[in-house]
């Protein structure tokens, strides 16, 4: 699939810029016709399907599986399906052996997804230490700075919410490893816009939700867990975290999967899956490379004209390494109430003005959106 022909998938009003994809993704028409395929075979519209769709769901919940692996670069055996990300990621924060006095490393600029878990921990006597930043910006000596003996996990977005920072994961990485810390990933801000590599990198957990850049719905998303952390987490119990004997319901087994599977608890939001399917295989069939190329392309074509009109940039600067460019306004909300006038769509976050195109999104778009900015009369941020 071309790039073009991707961007001919999505209906989003020519008359507007939808510039909000870290807050939430746009469904093409992929993703509605495989929706639409899952309700009408549940209705019992479509001849030859049963409206009990469950064996048809399994395997379309594997196809969903092996494209979310070759997306971030592990084996299929490492991946499990999973609401959100909140979901895999407490599937470390439930499932780890903690003791007293053990301590988790978050940097102090995550969203909130990434460290109300780890502070839920401190009943069990588990401590969180913020990773400094500036700007929600932190380098790989802020992490090293916050990791103490008694640490067990360092957890990092691989591109923060607000500032758009895109951290040295590989670095990170080697760091946990040279002192026996397990990594683990948000990447709901990351996946599907610019590529990320769990397998090569070494990230012990990867989690991420569908609904924002992989534009699917909300509700169903993915984890990848290496094997040596699968094998010491303790799963929550379901009927399917093990082999069923569909010949015999009375058979219960208490063993577990051998792979990822594992973490599979019960019924999944199938409608849901069929969606993140349908996504993950376009955005297989552009190339995860030509898909990073568009987003930052787009990135910086904002990043530049806003700029140029003066505002001030949130984070890191220089060229866009992710789909985010958040600035200054010393009056935010006038400029993105201005902004919605115009049918712009961007998000306003602590008072700064967060926008994300993605790989979809025309060039004609971001120049109709640094238009409204440009007509905004309220003087800039200093």
């Amino acid at each position: 699939m071309t790039l073009d022909a991707y961007r001919d998938l999505f209906d989003v009003s020519a008359d507007g810029a939808y510039l909000d994809h870290a807050a939430t993704g746009v469904l093409g028409r992929h993703v509605t016709d495989a929706v639409g395929d899952y309700l009408e075979g549940r209705a019992g519209r479509i001849d030859g399907r049963s409206p009990n769709n469950f064996p048809a769901d399994l395997d379309r919940i594997e196809r969903a599986r092996r494209r979310a692996a070759d997306l971030v670069g592990v084996p299929v055996e490492w991946v499990a399906m999973v609401p959100n990300t909140s979901y895999g990621l407490n599937l470390l924060v439930q499932g780890l052996d903690w003791m007293p006095g053990d301590r988790v490393a978050v940097p102090g600029c995550e969203f909130p997804a990434n460290l109300l878990p780890w502070l839920g921990l401190a009943d069990l006597g588990v401590e969180v230490d913020r990773v400094a930043h500036r700007d929600g910006v932190f380098s790989v000596d802020d992490v090293a700075a916050a990791i103490r003996p008694e640490t067990r996990v360092v957890a990092v977005s691989a591109v923060q919410f607000l500032s758009g920072f895109r951290c040295d994961l590989e670095a990170i990485a080697a760091l946990c490893r040279d002192r026996g810390v397990l990594l683990a990933v948000d990447a709901i801000q990351a996946v599907g816009a610019v590529r990320l590599d769990a397998g090569a990198l070494g990230i012990d957990l990867l989690a991420t939700g569908g609904h924002k850049w992989l534009g699917a719905m909300q509700g169903a998303g993915f984890v990848a867990v290496a094997p040596d952390l699968m094998e010491r987490l303790r799963p929550m119990r379901g009927w399917l975290n093990g082999p069923v004997d569909w010949d015999d319901f009375d058979a219960i087994s208490t063993d577990l999967h051998p792979d990822a599977t594992r973490f599979h608890v019960g019924t999944m939001p199938t409608a849901g899956l069929y969606a993140l399917d349908a996504a993950l295989g376009a955005i297989l069939g552009v190339g995860p490379d030509a898909i990073e190329r568009a987003a930052l392309a787009n990135a910086a074509r904002l990043g530049d004209g806003l700029e140029r009109l003066g505002y001030d940039r949130v984070g890191p600067q220089g060229e866009p390494r992710s789909g985010i460019v958040t600035v200054r306004a010393d009056d935010p909300e006038g400029l993105h109430a201005h902004l919605v006038e115009r049918g712009v769509t961007c998000s306003l976050r602590s008072r700064l003005v967060r926008f994300a195109a993605h790989a979809q999104t025309r060039p004609e778009a971001v120049d109709l959106a640094l238009d409204a900015v440009a007509s905004f009369s309220r003087p800039v941020a200093a």
